[in-house]
């Protein structure tokens, strides 16, 4: 379950720009995930409500945003979205080549958002 140790990674940056920013009630972690990112959704907030529990950070609530597959036709630059994860032998719906794209969005994952009061 690598969501536990993703975890303990966000919520390092976490407290790092909490006091960073002079801040040390934590409200609300955003983190945004790509489909190809291979998060379980569930895990992540498991993972969350088990490492906060007991420490500064209890109270504070886990919000996830997945974020959708967006390649680049590289024949002809053509953006488009796919829920497609073997995106390799989709056609582009423009020129329609298939499997030679780059990846816009949709893989990754980010701290977006952290809210918190002094």
């Amino acid at each position: 379950m690598h969501e536990v140790s993703l975890m303990t990674n966000v919520l390092e940056l976490v407290a790092q720009e909490m006091k960073k920013n002079k801040v040390q009630k934590l409200r609300s972690v955003t983190i945004r995930y790509g489909v190809l990112s291979n998060i379980v959704p569930d895990s992540m907030k498991f993972a969350f409500d088990v490492l906060i529990k007991d420490s500064e950070f209890q109270g504070a609530t886990l919000k996830l945003v997945k974020e959708d597959l967006e390649l680049k036709c590289r024949f002809c630059n053509t953006v488009f979205k796919t829920d497609q994860k073997n995106y390799f032998f989709i056609p582009c719906p423009h020129c329609l080549e298939e499997g030679c794209f780059e990846i816009v969005k949709g893989e990754g994952i980010f701290l977006d958002r952290i809210e918190a009061d002094e």
